[in-house]
């Protein structure tokens, strides 16, 4: 079993995926500081279950961590992990 994770952006009006970007397994313990999350939610996530909406301050610090620029004041930001 190979899990992905991935930042979703999706458009506003019509909640149509506009792009993914991974997120290596390696970020994740970054990833979970970054979120705020619990011992539980990290386990979840990194088991590939659920995903979470995250807030422009939250991608932003996605973003340096994944020395990648992809925010857009347009679009909504959501995190995924799952099975492939």
């Amino acid at each position: 079993m190979t899990i992905v994770y991935t930042v979703d952006a999706f458009e506003r009006e019509n909640e149509l995926l506009v792009f993914e970007v991974n997120i290596p397994k390696e970020k994740l313990p970054e990833l979970s500081e970054i979120m705020g999350w619990n011992n539980r939610d990290y386990q979840e996530f990194s088991s590939g279950l659920g995903g979470f909406d995250i807030k422009k301050e939250q991608v932003l610090a996605i973003e340096k961590l994944l020395n990648n620029s992809f925010f857009r004041e347009d679009l909504d930001f959501q995190i995924s992990g799952g099975e492939i």
